[in-house]
């Protein structure tokens, strides 16, 4: 994606208190997701596999995501981190198929 900045990923929960090497996981882990050059192996990036991609929200739950991303219409994907100090995040964007 062109022009993606992580400052425009909203947030659920204060990322500030993170510890600053969780903050930089996190980061990593969305750009390393949207400048993904083959989604699932497909051989197709992730501007193409996720057409209109938009809404990236970061959550500290499956069930809070789930709920929040509902609300959007039409379809969302996620990703989760690896386990941060016991704990697991979510990167989830809602896109379009058309």
């Amino acid at each position: 994606m062109e022009n993606f900045k992580f400052k425009d990923v909203e947030t659920t929960f204060d990322f500030r208190k993170l510890a600053h090497y969780d903050q930089e996981y996190l980061r990593t882990m969305t750009f390393e997701t949207v400048n993904e050059r083959s989604i699932k192996h497909s051989g197709i990036d992730f501007s193409n596999y996720y057409p209109y991609a938009n809404n990236f929200t970061l959550f500290k739950s499956y069930d809070a995501m789930v709920n929040y991303m509902s609300e959007f219409a039409g379809d969302f994907a996620s990703t989760a981190s690896h386990l941060l100090h016991g704990k697991k995040y979510w990167l989830a964007w809602t896109y379009s198929k058309e």
